[in-house]
């Protein structure tokens, strides 16, 4: 750590800044945390009592008794005491005076070299209330909680190598304290017993995080997807970024339902070699005050804590676009994600899908915000080509006696969704008249289908649009109109 973070991290603390507020679901690791900066900065801790109130006399007894037992027990004198109150907007909720008699203490505190830190879900928001980050935990120290959580099952003997505690560390990021040692003492006992504990890591990390609004998903090879080549080679060219630490932002997909756009976004996560995890909006909605705001920071949160990974936020128009009579709620949300977009730290790509661009807010658009947006076409004839092979192998369908040529026809503005959806249906087809599945079974089950290019024909004409509106063209469908677009320079 430099010495400019380390100054910033203990400052708050020295320089006795009265109250301070540390916005955190994990309350148990910001007591730690604050126990660890009293060692640092010579003071004493002491905890607030559920009941009180932080008058100037109830804190002048706390500092009182907790100088006098710890002074005893190390035999030294404090610089001061750091209060730390896990309670105190509950209280907020009985004791309304609670917020006025602690502004009315911060002068107090201010000359005892008191700090007064309040640990919750919430944020104080006053001009009094100084706002710390809780940091996320480093890999060396959830390490070291697997060390401590292996001793609960056997105290004599290591159960994982340095090895496995580092894959270990690793696949628990994004957890609180708490949820890290339950998961790190649960697979040290089936470690000890022979059992698989890795699978068990990822099955409860993503039930916990599907608490906080998130769904890890699983990414797919490159080969899965049929056709998108511009698209594949554009993340191809990024994988550099990840490597070589280079600040990458994410990409934007238009496209019509059932093109590949979804399924771009876990190519990428195959591509990178990270996490996938699907920032579901639906799930943040709330019909209280705040609630909402507050369940997308921490995600966001969490996301960070969990980084290097690609974040899919699918049909991102229904959750930030432009609406009549568009809710506050919306627009705050938009706000939180545009900050988070341009101000993370963390190596978080996003990819961002949508169906209608014309409903997105221009300060999604702007330049700069993207590495790059792709519009997504309806497949070429060698994509649909592709796209058969793939699930007519994926369903153990023998198609070495068919007429591609005839299937491709047929399939003409057909999306990938679309001939996905006739490959299942055929084998139902096949499976009534009591035989294998042939080209012909196929080719009716085609029939029977109506395209997304026949049901959504207007939208798919704005979206092939879009190449005059910056856009990039993820398939071959646009490579022709981009080389004949190109500008003429002189000496060509």
């Amino acid at each position: 750590m430099s010495d400019y973070a380390e100054f910033t991290k203990l400052a708050p603390f020295k320089l006795t800044y009265p109250v301070i507020n540390v916005r955190t679901h994990e309350v148990g690791r910001a007591e730690i945390y604050c126990k660890e900066i009293a060692k640092r900065v010579n003071k004493a801790f002491t905890k607030m009592p559920f009941k009180a109130v932080a008058s100037t006399n109830t804190l002048e007894e706390l500092a009182k008794t907790a100088l006098a037992d710890e002074g005893r027990s190390r035999h030294k004198e404090y610089d001061g005491v750091i209060i730390f109150d896990p309670h105190f907007h509950e209280r907020q909720l009985t004791q309304p005076h609670n917020l006025s008699t602690l502004r009315d203490s911060t002068f107090y505190m201010e000359n005892k070299g008191i700090n007064y830190v309040i640990a919750g879900r919430e944020a104080l928001k006053h001009e009094f209330v100084y706002h710390l980050e809780l940091p996320s935990m480093p890999v060396g120290e959830v390490v070291e909680l697997v060390k401590e959580s292996e001793q609960v099952i056997d105290d004599r003997n290591a159960i994982f190598s340095e090895q496995e505690r580092n894959t270990i560390a690793h696949r628990a990021l994004g957890l609180s304290r708490n949820q890290m040692k339950n998961l790190f003492v649960g697979s040290a006992y089936l470690k000890k017993n022979g059992m698989d504990y890795l699978e068990d890591i990822d099955r409860m990390k993503a039930h916990i995080l599907s608490d906080s609004g998130l769904e890890i998903m699983q990414p797919c090879p490159l080969e899965a997807i049929g056709g998108l080549h511009l698209l594949k080679d554009f993340l191809v060219q990024r994988q550099a970024g990840v490597e070589l630490d280079i600040p990458m932002k994410g990409i934007l997909l238009a496209g019509a339902p059932g093109c590949g756009k979804t399924l771009s976004a876990k190519a990428a996560a195959s591509i990178f070699g990270v996490g996938l995890i699907n920032l579901d909006m639906a799930r943040f909605y709330s019909k209280h005050l705040g609630e909402t705001e507050q369940r997308f920071y921490q995600a966001l949160k969490v996301i960070e804590q969990v980084s290097p990974c690609v974040v899919l936020i699918d049909e991102v128009e229904k959750y930030f676009g432009q609406t009549q009579g568009e809710h506050e709620t919306t627009r705050r949300l938009l706000a939180m994600f545009l900050h988070w977009l341009q101000e993370r730290k963390s190596r978080t790509y996003i990819v961002a899908t949508c169906n209608r661009v014309s409903a997105l807010p221009p300060e999604l658009m702007r330049s700069g915000r993207w590495d790059r947006s792709f519009f997504v076409d309806l497949p070429t004839s060698e994509e649909r080509e592709k796209i058969f092979q793939i699930h007519l192998e994926k369903h153990q369908i023998d198609y070495d006696g068919f007429n591609m040529s005839r299937l491709i026809r047929a399939s003409d503005e057909y999306s990938g969704a679309d001939i996905e959806q006739a490959v299942v249906d055929a084998r139902f087809l096949a499976h009534a008249q009591q035989k294998d599945v042939d080209e012909e079974t196929v080719l009716q089950a085609l029939k029977d289908i109506t395209p997304v290019s026949e049901t959504r024909r207007e939208d798919i004409e704005a979206i092939r649009a879009l190449r005059n509106q910056g856009f990039y063209c993820a398939n071959e469908n646009g490579s022709s109109y981009a080389l004949h677009s190109r500008r003429k320079v002189s000496g060509e």
